[in-house]
């Protein structure tokens, strides 16, 4: 039986003529320093769209609405709970 458990995360493609918005995230943690588009967890209750909303705002001082749902992945981070 697996220990793992999923997380279920929003990402935003933000993009202005032929340049996308990415962040770099902080040094610390095994994910430390690589590039991705931002958004974040989903919190209980809240719709993929309203977390990336959130989450534009807290991390970007974004105002944003969302647009077309664009694409689902899933990952598996091996050991990583």
């Amino acid at each position: 039986m697996s220990n793992k458990r999923l997380i279920e995360v929003t990402a935003a493609i933000i993009r202005e003529d032929n340049r996308f918005l990415c962040a770099q995230r902080n040094n610390s943690g095994e994910q430390g320093g690589k590039w991705e588009f931002p958004g974040g967890k989903i919190e209980i209750g809240e719709t993929p769209e309203i977390c990336l909303e959130r989450e534009l705002l807290e991390e970007f001082n974004i105002q944003a609405s969302c647009g077309d749902f664009l694409c689902e992945n899933t990952h598996d981070y091996g050991d990583k709970a």
